[in-house]
């Protein structure tokens, strides 16, 4: 049996649901992202600008480095901020 990725999400046949991509996010206006270090708990959002439009949005943790204490621990998620921002707009 193959290991489930811990990036992505399954149904409950156990099939891999294919997670969003950065154009994906790209076309819904989502042009910043948010991450978070697991060592130091440091928090940054940035600009998915340097992302190519095919990368799956969870793998883009995959490529970043924690700017603070130099962590490979890194998870992304939407920026929520610019979300609601979107949203009340």
């Amino acid at each position: 049996m193959r290991r489930r990725n811990p990036r992505r999400a399954y149904d409950e046949k156990g099939r891999e649901i294919a997670p969003p991509t950065v154009g994906d996010c790209r076309a819904r206006g989502e042009t910043t992202a948010a991450a978070t270090c697991h060592g130091c708990h440091h928090h940054v959002v940035f600009s998915t600008d340097r992302f190519p439009d095919w990368l799956p949005f969870p793998d883009m943790a995959l490529r970043l480095r924690c700017s603070a204490c130099g962590s490979r621990d890194v998870s992304v998620m939407m920026d929520i901020q610019a979300h609601y921002a979107r949203l009340n707009a």
